[in-house]
């Protein structure tokens, strides 16, 4: 009787997943039409969801051009397999990418920069960037009343994008008590004044002229971090590192440096939905690929990704996921017939090109969130014509993909780059967030929210301050005809560390920048003392 439980546990969880079996008022395990757009609105507003998402009425026409690139890139790779770039026995296998070896002269741009940027205090940087950008505003939804106020602003910041407690964030900011900070912490995490604040610190970032030189606009990473927590945190699994119950940060970075979407996630499971959730859900940066690692991907992803604009490029870590897949009856080159499969079947991407649609629009619209759609047609749902469509259209592009990929090593760089930046940048949110997530801070998803957007907001600040401060060195050497070429800024990263104190007694010099961010009590003392 235990085992016939296990089993019948497990057949439930299964089909929740699938959406065989649904509950009514769930929104992750609603039936399949609360999933979709409802039908009579699909009918009468059909057309104008697929000329959002340019997409053609006919799958054919959409299929034509890949079929090509499939055929065109599978030739490419035969060919590299016959040049010996490819080694093709049970699998294929890559040459590593050479390390980049740093030149000498970045490294002496780097020191020099280091040397001119000098040591600053946490508080100062946060009241630099205020003064460029007014995120304090944006936080307060108008202009702040006065000094303590502001403080209040950024240490709800604080205590949110940090370890810290409201008791040890009034240590360290003496002008304030526990219970202001409280208080704080509980409007900054409201109505997503944190993600707006984020967004425009990064807004002034790309402003400057040497985040041109660190890569392109529409190229971005995802990638998760854990934070640890209390195994009594409902959303808390075991990290397989660590071993230790913890809650992931899925964040999405720009080729350019900065984040531009942050969401939790519960661990161990794929982040496929996330990580197509962070590209759809915001409407500044325009994203025409997203490198991914291997758990950032599932081939019914890869589809539901282009149907929605872009492109997932996974890096992945399994020989047996690098297998390329062809229309049925094509012919496969000899030389990786071992890693070729003709068995795609375009008549089914075709006989259902129309739910496909139908699903990319509900999710572009925010009808529903690609989390829910990739959990609903995940393995679990192996059967269902919608999900078996999706991924023969998946397998296409992934071999579209795979086949740049293999041939070309300056897209494999560049990949590489943009993700390693994704790490970068998670390590220096791991500088800044030192401890556990309390079980106050996530006790609901939102509370887990404004810790994911203070925590990158904190590191946006960061990474704009360095930022600021290369400019301007720059800046001056330009002035005396000093210039440095973009192909050595482009090696500078904005993540520095070294000369910033993220710790101790923190003391605001208000009065240094009183008229940019309180412009409407300086003007006041003005006149008074007039």
């Amino acid at each position: 009787m235990r085992a016939l439980e296990v089993a019948t546990l497990f057949a439930l969880r299964r089909a929740l997943r699938n959406g065989s079996v649904w509950i009514e008022h769930s929104l992750s395990f609603r039936g399949r039409e609360r999933l979709f757009i409802s039908d009579e609105r699909w009918r009468a507003d059909a057309r104008r969801h697929y000329a959002r998402l340019q997409l053609p009425a006919k799958a054919s026409e959409f299929l034509a051009p890949l079929l090509e690139r499939v055929r065109a890139g599978v030739d490419a790779v035969a060919a590299a397999t016959c040049a010996g770039t490819l080694r093709v026995d049970d699998d294929l296998h890559l040459a590593p990418l050479a390390d980049d070896d740093e030149n000498p002269e970045v490294t002496k741009l780097r020191a020099r920069l280091d040397q001119r940027i000098g040591e600053v205090q946490l508080p100062e940087v946060i009241l630099a960037v205020d003064a460029e950008v007014r995120f304090s505003w944006i936080m307060l939804g108008r202009e702040p009343r006065s000094g303590q106020e502001l403080l209040m602003a950024y240490a709800g910041i604080l205590a949110h994008g940090t370890s810290l407690t409201a008791a040890e964030c009034a240590r360290m900011i003496p002008q304030l008590s526990a219970t202001s900070i409280r208080q704080a912490m509980r409007w900054a995490g409201d109505e997503r004044r944190l993600a707006l604040a984020c967004q425009a610190v990064l807004e002034f970032m790309q402003r400057h002229a040497i985040a041109a030189t660190w890569g392109r606009a529409d190229l971005a990473s995802s990638d998760m971090m854990s934070l640890e927590t209390s195994r009594r945190v409902w959303q808390a699994r075991q990290d397989p590192r660590r071993q230790t119950a913890s809650i992931g940060v899925y964040s999405h970075v720009r080729d350019r440096w900065a984040i531009f979407h942050a969401q939790p996630i519960v661990l161990n499971e794929r982040q496929a939905g996330a990580a197509i959730e962070g590209v759809v859900r915001q409407e500044r940066v325009e994203i025409s690929q997203l490198a991914v690692d291997t758990h950032g991907y599932t081939d019914f992803a890869m589809a539901l990704s282009r149907l929605l604009g872009f492109d997932l490029c996974p890096r992945l870590r399994e020989l047996r996921q690098r297998h390329l897949f062809v229309p049925r009856g094509m012919t496969v080159p000899e030389e990786i017939a071992a890693v070729c499969e003709a068995s795609v079947d375009p008549a089914l991407i075709e006989a259902h090109w129309d739910n496909l649609v139908h699903l990319a629009a509900s999710v572009m619209s925010g009808h529903a969130s690609a989390v829910t759609a990739l959990a609903r047609f995940g393995s679990a749902a192996r059967g269902d014509p919608i999900y078996d469509a999706g991924v023969q259209l998946g397998k296409l592009l992934r071999t579209a993909f795979l086949s740049d990929y293999f041939v070309n090593a300056g897209f494999r760089r560049e990949l590489r780059r943009v993700l390693n930046r994704g790490e970068a940048v998670n390590a220096l949110k791991r500088a800044i967030y030192t401890g556990r997530v309390a079980p106050t801070q996530a006790r609901r998803f939102d509370e887990m929210q404004a810790v994911a957007d203070a925590l990158s907001l904190l590191a946006n600040i960061v990474m704009v301050w360095n930022t600021a401060q290369m400019q301007a060195v720059l800046d001056r050497w330009a002035n005396r005809r000093q210039i440095v070429p973009p192909e050595l800024t482009g090696w500078i990263a904005p993540t520095r560390l070294e000369g910033i104190n993220l710790r101790g007694v923190f003391r605001f010099p208000l009065e240094r920048y009183a008229g940019q961010i309180l412009p409407s009590q300086t003007t006041r003392k003005a006149s008074a003392g007039g």
